[in-house]
C-alpha cells in the first residue's frame, strides 16, 4: 500500500510539473552525461575492490561476529553505491527527455525606474568654472568607460583552462615531484602519532583509516590539476548556458548604463559627470578583482598538491577543506555574477537608457557595480559561516564530554565513598 501511494504521488507530481519544466540546455546536459560516464565507470570499479575486500572478509571472519558484520556491511554499501550511481544516470537521462518549452501566462515582472532629472545652473564665473572642469571628466569618461567594460564583459564570458595551460602545467608538475616526496615524511610522522597517542594524550588515530585517507590523497594530489581544471569546464558551461538561454551579454546594464560617445561638451551636468567618474572606478575595481582571480585560479591549481597533502594530516583536514572551498567559491564567482547581471538587465527598466545618458541609468549601473563588488564577501562569509559550525560543534562536543566524564568520575567516588564495608571481627 504504501509503495502505491508513493508511486501515485510521483505520477501525480510529474503530470502536474511537466508543463513547467524550463527547457533543457544542451551545453549543460552533455556536461552532465559525460561526467556521469566517467563516474559510473569509477564506482564500478571501486565497486568491484569493495567486493573483493568484502567478500574476503566475509571468507576469513569464522568464528568472529564482528568481522563478518563488517563484511555484510562493505557489501552492501558497495551495491548501494553502485546502485545509486547508475540510478543517477537513469534519473539524469529521464529528466533530459522529460524538458519541455514552459509556457508561462505570467505577466512582465519589471520594475521600471523613476528618471532623475538634474537641474540647469546659472551663468557667470562659476559656470565656466565647472565647465573647465566637466571638460576634463568628460576627456576621462570618453577614454576608459569603453575599453574596461569590454574587459569586464570579456572576462565574464569564459574561463581560461587550466591544463592547456603550458606554464600552469610544468609549474604544478614540480610541486607534484615536491609533494610526492613529502608523502613518505608524512607516513612516517603519522606512524611516530600513531604509536605515541595513547602515551602522550594525542589525538588517537584510527589504523584503518588511516592507509585509504593517505591512500585517497595521494591520488587527488597527483590529478588535482584535472580537478581544478574540470571546476573551471564546469563553470563555464554553466555561464554559456545562462548566456544562452537569456539571449547574450550585450545588452547588460554594464555596458548600456550611458553612452560616452554622445556626450557634449558643455552638455552633460557636473553631477552627471561625478556619478560617471565613480562608475569607472568601480569598473577599474571590478576588473582588477576579475585578474586576481584568475592568478588564484592558477596558484590554487599549482598548489593544489600540497593542500591533498596536509588533508592526510588530521590536525590540517579543516584547513585543506576551507582552501579547497575558497577555490570554488572563487570559480564560481563569474557564474553569480552573469546571473546578477543578466537578472538585473531582465527586470529593471531604466527610461532613457538607449542612445541618451540619465542619471538613473548611471546610478543603476553604478548599484549594479557595487553588488558584483559585494558578491565574492557574501559567499566567503557563507563559507566560512558553516567552516565555524563545524568547529563550534567540535568544541562543544569535547566540552560536553569532558564535563560528562568529570560527573561520572564524580559520582563514583561518591558512590565508593558511601559504601560501608564490615569490619572484621578479631576474636581473641
Amino acid at each position: 500500500m504504501k509503495l502505491f501511494t508513493v508511486a501515485s504521488t510521483v505520477a501525480l507530481f510529474l503530470a502536474s510539473t511537466q508543463t513547467v519544466f524550463a527547457a533543457g540546455n544542451t551545453e549543460i546536459a552533455n556536461f552532465t552525461n559525460q561526467t556521469l560516464s566517467v563516474l559510473i565507470i569509477i564506482a564500478s570499479a571501486a565497486c568491484t575492490l569493495f567486493l573483493i575486500k568484502g567478500g574476503y572478509a566475509y571468507i576469513t571472519s569464522t568464528g568472529k561476529p564482528d568481522s563478518l558484520e563488517h563484511a555484510k556491511t562493505t557489501i552492501r554499501n558497495a551495491l548501494l553505491g553502485l546502485v545509486v550511481v547508475l540510478g543517477a544516470a537513469v534519473i539524469s537521462s529521464l529528466l533530459n527527455n522529460a524538458f519541455t518549452t514552459p509556457t508561462s501566462g505570467l505577466t512582465s515582472g519589471q520594475i521600471n525606474m523613476t528618471p532623475i532629472v538634474p537641474s540647469t545652473p546659472t551663468g557667470g564665473l562659476t559656470q565656466i568654472l565647472l565647465d573647465a572642469i566637466s571638460g576634463f571628466l568628460q576627456n576621462i569618461v570618453q577614454s576608459a568607460t569603453k575599453p574596461l567594460t569590454d574587459g569586464i564583459i570579456s572576462f565574464l564570458t569564459t574561463t581560461p583552462s587550466i591544463v592547456s595551460n603550458s606554464v600552469i602545467f610544468n609549474f604544478w608538475l614540480v610541486i607534484v615531484g615536491i609533494t610526492d616526496s613529502l608523502f613518505a615524511l608524512v607516513i612516517a610522522l603519522l606512524g611516530f602519532h600513531l604509536m605515541s597517542a595513547s602515551t602522550f594524550g594525542f589525538g588517537e588515530i584510527e589504523f584503518k583509516n588511516l592507509l585509504p585517507r593517505v591512500g585517497l590523497a595521494f591520488l587527488a594530489a597527483n590529478t588535482s590539476i584535472f580537478l581544478a581544471d574540470w571546476v573551471v569546464q564546469s563553470c563555464n558551461v554553466l555561464v554559456s548556458a545562462v548566456l544562452h538561454a537569456t539571449g547574450g551579454i550585450n545588452n547588460a546594464l554594464i555596458t548600456n548604463a550611458f553612452d560616452p560617445a554622445t556626450l557634449s561638451t558643455g552638455a552633460a551636468p557636473l553631477i552627471m559627470l561625478i556619478f560617471m567618474i565613480l562608475f569607472v572606478i568601480l569598473a577599474i575595481v571590478l576588473l582588477l578583482f576579475y585578474v586576481s582571480r584568475l592568478i588564484i585560479i592558477a596558484l590554487g591549481a599549482v598548489l593544489s598538491p600540497l593542500i591533498f597533502l596536509l588533508w592526510a594530516v588530521p590536525k590540517f583536514t579543516d584547513f585543506a577543506e576551507i582552501s579547497i572551498k575558497t577555490y570554488i567559491t572563487a570559480v564560481y564567482t563569474i557564474f553569480v555574477h552573469v546571473v546578477v547581471i543578466q537578472l538585473a538587465t531582465a527586470f529593471l527598466t531604466v527610461p532613457g537608457q538607449v542612445g541618451t545618458n540619465s542619471l538613473i541609468s548611471i546610478l543603476v549601473g553604478i548599484g549594479l557595480l557595487f553588488t558584483l563588488l559585494k558578491t565574492p564577501s557574501i559567499m566567503m562569509q557563507l563559507v566560512f559561516y558553516t567552516a565555524g559550525n563545524g568547529m563550534v560543534k567540535k568544541v562543544g562536543g569535547q566540552i560536553i564530554n569532558v564535563i560528562t566524564t568529570d560527573k561520572s568520575a564524580a559520582q563514583a567516588i561518591e558512590q565508593a565513598g558511601a559504601v560501608n564495608t564490615p569490619r572484621k571481627v578479631i576474636k581473641a
